[in-house]
């Protein structure tokens, strides 16, 4: 499933799938995507592999993924961190 991500450990690769695993039904009851945003917060997915699971489910660029994730209510702390970090590269 991951196979495509350079230097992922086998590790890493099973708890991104099993993550792909459990958010998957949620969007197949139309939960939508801020559930799978809480349940990924609430399993301990950081931001990345949110990301890269958010990704997997919808079938969209990284771009877009992260939108989705630094968007979601779920994800306020990060976001707030994301953007500390822009202003200062700016």
């Amino acid at each position: 499933m991951f196979e495509n991500i350079q230097s992922l450990s086998p590790e890493r690769a099973a708890r991104l799938a099993y993550l792909v695993e459990q958010c998957g039904p949620l969007l197949d009851k139309d939960e939508g995507m801020e559930h799978v945003q809480r349940l990924l917060r609430n399993l301990g997915a950081g931001v990345m592999d949110s990301i890269v699971v958010t990704r997997e489910l919808l079938g969209v660029g990284l771009g877009e993924a992260k939108e989705i994730v630094l968007s979601s209510a779920a994800r306020t702390t990060e976001l707030r961190t994301h953007q500390q970090l822009v202003d200062v590269a700016e």
